[in-house]
């Protein structure tokens, strides 16, 4: 991780606070704990997710259109 960016929780968005006894990341909002590979995965499938429901949304888009263009050619 980058050390001058906060990380944050993926479950309730509150500020996870790095234990170097213990070498993980702990939630200070709902205390769930990560380690460095596990919050850099959760982190990667948020994004993830993000990025497919753009994809999704501009698919629906372009579809209307095609169904929309289609139905006043037809007139």
């Amino acid at each position: 991780m980058e050390e001058n960016i906060t990380p944050y929780c993926t479950e309730c968005g509150g500020k996870l606070k790095w234990d170097a006894k213990f070498r993980h990341y702990s939630c200070q909002s709902c205390g769930l704990t990560y380690t460095e590979a596990e919050l850099s995965r959760a982190l990667e499938k948020l994004y993830d997710r993000d990025d497919d429901e753009d994809e999704k949304r501009k698919q629906r888009n372009q579809d209307y259109l095609d169904w929309w263009t289609s139905s006043k050619k037809k007139k």
